[in-house]
């Protein structure tokens, strides 16, 4: 705390250029180091134009960083954090190899903002918000970052390409092959057995791609169809890849046509889709028995496998309960409830909570299809007959401490507030 509040420069000066910075490479071949380790890493795909600052203190947890190029290519980031040279080295000390849980940095939290709160505005993005969302509830499970797989990152020119013939769409598919091959070793190099995808293509997202992208008039809407169906392989990678079980954020899907990898399907059975509801008391037991009747999901039931209680309200000032979801702050030094409720934020609970129930019933078992499949039975259980299915798809976990940081005993199950 001392070394933070004597780094005058960046508390007096105005322009803060002058002040002590400093260029920090991440090398996860050497900074990559954690005493308790299952081995079986989270892949986060998300939008990381950079590694946002919270990602400091926790660069010996990051094994990989990577992004897919124009060719279609995926390979590592090579990405340096420019940083106050005081508040670096001070947060690099908690990257230890043994986890040191947020809340016992609290202490720090108030110190740091005063010298270095402009530099939070740098945590700001889609991807921060999910890596703070999973990567203290997770604390044994080294994590590999992946930057967007968004057509226009890796087949520009061709997704660009207004004319629908076969020739532009066949070769948009064979660099949407290529991204799935590349995907599929990263899998396999990296150890991953999890998946968050808070993010997905569909008809509407590649209209807002062409509009935001290309020049000239959007072509049809059959020819968007014809493009966003090439994106099949690197879906079935994601959802479909032997003994890697993935959480997906849901979205209100309409039809197949549009929406064709929104809906539960039999053909992705490592996949969940997730929604959400928002309670203060939901009532449910931790299998998600109770009475369901004023507990109000999103989105529609069609388009969900199971809906998570974030405990926030959606209302300002956000009033939560005692276990609310929690997010880490934008420097790993304290931790406190999220203040919107999404099902990109609410996947990472689904995620959290499947690396909870994997660890809880079946540590010693190698994560395969089988497993993903019993493990699906207890997040999901079939024993709520008023339920369509009779499944228990309104779930509280947080209410009853279901995921790691609890059950190892980093955190207690109830949020204790500053």
């Amino acid at each position: 705390m001392a070394d933070i509040l004597s780094d005058h420069c960046f508390q007096e000066q105005p322009d803060k250029s002058h002040c002590d910075w400093g260029t920090f490479p991440l090398e996860t071949s050497q900074q990559f180091e954690m005493s308790q380790n299952t081995g079986e890493a989270i892949l986060i795909v998300d939008e990381f134009p950079s590694l946002p600052p919270r990602a400091i203190r926790y660069r010996n947890r990051l094994k990989g960083f990577f992004r897919v190029d124009g060719a279609g290519e995926i390979g590592p980031v090579q990405f340096s954090w420019r940083a106050p040279t005081t508040l670096f080295n001070v947060l690099t000390r908690f990257a230890s190899p043994e986890f040191i849980p947020a809340e016992t940095l609290r202490p720090l939290s108030a110190p740091i903002q005063t010298v270095y709160g402009f530099y939070d505005d740098e945590n700001i993005g889609h991807g921060s918000l999910v890596f703070s969302l999973l990567v203290e509830a997770n604390p044994h499970q080294p994590i590999v970052l992946m930057d967007s797989l968004s057509f226009h990152r890796f087949a520009p020119e061709e997704f660009c390409d207004p004319s629908g013939s076969p020739e532009s769409i066949a070769r948009l598919s064979t660099k949407a092959q290529r991204v799935a091959s590349g995907l599929r070793r990263i899998i396999g190099e990296q150890s991953i057995r999890f998946v968050n995808l808070s993010s997905g293509n569909t008809l509407e997202t590649l209209k807002q791609d062409w509009n935001a992208r290309c020049g000239g008039p959007r072509p049809s809407d059959d020819i968007l169809r014809a493009k966003l169906n090439t994106y099949a392989p690197i879906v079935d990678v994601l959802f479909n890849t032997p003994g890697v079980f993935t959480a997906h954020a849901a979205i209100n899907a309409s039809n197949g046509r549009d929406f064709p990898f929104d809906f539960p399907s039999p053909a992705y059975p490592n996949r969940l889709l997730t929604g959400y509801f928002t309670a203060l008391e939901s009532g449910l037991d931790a299998t998600g028995q109770g009475n369901h009747a004023s507990l109000q999901g999103w989105p529609s039931p069609a388009s969900v496998d199971v809906y998570m209680n974030s405990g926030v309200l959606p209302q300002r000032p956000f009033p939560y309960n005692r276990t609310p979801w929690l997010q880490v702050d934008g420097f790993g030094v304290d931790i406190y409830p999220v203040s919107s409720t999404t099902t990109s934020w609410m996947a990472p609970l689904t995620l959290s909570r499947f690396i909870h129930a994997r660890y809880s019933h079946f540590p010693d078992c190698e994560l395969s299809n089988g497993l993903i499949a019993s493990l699906r039975d207890v997040l999901v259980p079939s024993s709520c007959p008023a339920q369509p299915g009779s499944l228990c798809a309104y779930q509280d976990p947080l209410k009853h401490g279901q995921i790691e940081a609890v059950r190892l005993g980093y955190r207690p199950r109830e949020y204790v507030e500053p």
